[in-house]
């Protein structure tokens, strides 16, 4: 049997650098320099906008280019919060470039869309695995939403909206715009936008939800092979659209439909966060979704009497907490913030080093 000591993610430096098992700490200066490139480039497309004329495609490609390219020049020679800024200019610019690029003189359609989603997509991808931009979370999140829109857009084919995920979010209880419904759809001559307002269908609620599953699968294999950071973008894009699609796709089936439909939703996103590392967010996300839609269902089911409504909202709490006594120790939760049962006692803290070599004092007298 080979002594050779098993090398864990953490021990290793992973291709893509180490922020794919480790997520960074927050930091104060860091947020700050983040919402400085934010206005950076809010500032560049204001310009483009006071400058340009009927055809801002030249401007609005130049100038935000420029802005990209000074973000990546900065961020290679400046770590800290100029680096963080970089980011967040190269996260906003790439589909703002694309989209001056396609959209820019006025006109468009299916294919430009199509172009922008996958253009965007395959920028954040490159971003993601080369140069000092490498492995950081928030690229591999935008090229998972850009992905996401991009299949949804090709399944609800003359039913796809113009801005991302409206479909998703635009339920059959919304107040509808016109007698067409709600939603602004493009025509599928390539040529020109138009608003139809129907509602997403089902076969674009379908994909939502089963990409959104597919997402928290791979977050959760990647959890479990201790690569914390790349399965944070999985979990969080895959929640997004996991309970989206659940909540419109039971939704246009009733209310009773979509709210058992985003309650197992947001089962499946707490259990992926509980099985996590410190995924405090998700699990409250998933808790929080299962929450809102019993509320849903205890609305479409509940009796005109008070009493009625008071004996469902007390089986719902017998039940969940039932639930939770029986998941919690399965889960490994510890009780009331100690360690779980049968979990072995954390090390000692090391010794300091200048301590190590001190003789012990001597005795009292």
């Amino acid at each position: 049997m080979n002594d050779v000591a098993t090398i864990e993610p953490e021990d290793r430096v992973p291709r893509l650098g180490e922020r794919t098992v480790r997520r960074p700490p927050p930091g104060f200066g860091h947020v700050l320099g983040a919402a400085a490139g934010a206005f950076a480039v809010v500032a560049v497309v204001a310009f483009v906008v006071e400058v340009a004329s009927n055809d801002p495609t030249a401007p609005g490609v130049g100038f935000d280019a420029a802005l990209a390219l000074a973000a990546l020049v900065v961020g290679f020679r400046a770590p800290g919060p100029l680096r963080a800024a970089g980011v967040t200019i190269l996260v906003l610019t790439a589909p703002i470039i694309w989209f001056f690029a396609l959209f820019g003189s006025g006109g468009g359609g299916r294919s430009e869309l199509r172009g922008l989603y996958l253009l965007t997509l395959v920028t954040y991808l490159v971003l993601y695995v080369v140069g000092w931009t490498r492995g950081r979370a928030i690229l591999l999140a935008g090229a998972l939403i850009f992905l996401a829109s991009w299949v949804t857009f090709e399944v609800a084919g003359n039913n796809a909206t113009l801005v991302p995920f409206e479909n998703q979010v635009s339920t059959p209880f919304s107040v509808p715009r016109s007698s067409g419904g709600t939603g602004s759809t493009l025509n599928d001559d390539g040529t020109s936008v138009t608003f139809n307002n129907e509602n997403s269908n089902d076969d674009a609620a379908g994909a939502a939800l089963a990409i959104g599953l597919a997402f928290l699968g791979i977050g959760a294999l990647l959890d479990r092979r201790r690569f914390d950071g790349s399965a944070t973008p999985f979990i969080a894009v895959g929640a997004i659209e996991a309970i989206v699609g659940a909540a419109v796709l039971g939704g246009r089936h009733g209310a009773l439909a979509g709210g058992l439909l985003a309650a197992a939703a947001g089962l499946v996103v707490g259990v992926v966060g509980a099985h996590g590392r410190n995924r405090r967010g998700s699990t409250w996300i998933g808790v929080l979704t299962i929450f809102g839609g019993l509320v849903a269902v205890l609305v479409d089911i509940a009796p005109s009497t008070a009493a009625g409504i008071g004996g469902i909202a007390a089986g719902f709490a017998i039940g969940l907490g039932v639930i939770a006594v029986w998941i919690a120790p399965r889960l490994g939760e510890a009780d009331d913030g100690g360690m779980p049962s049968g979990a072995p006692a954390p090390a000692p803290p090391p010794a300091p080093p200048d301590a190590v070599d001190e003789e012990p004092p001597p005795p009292p007298a």
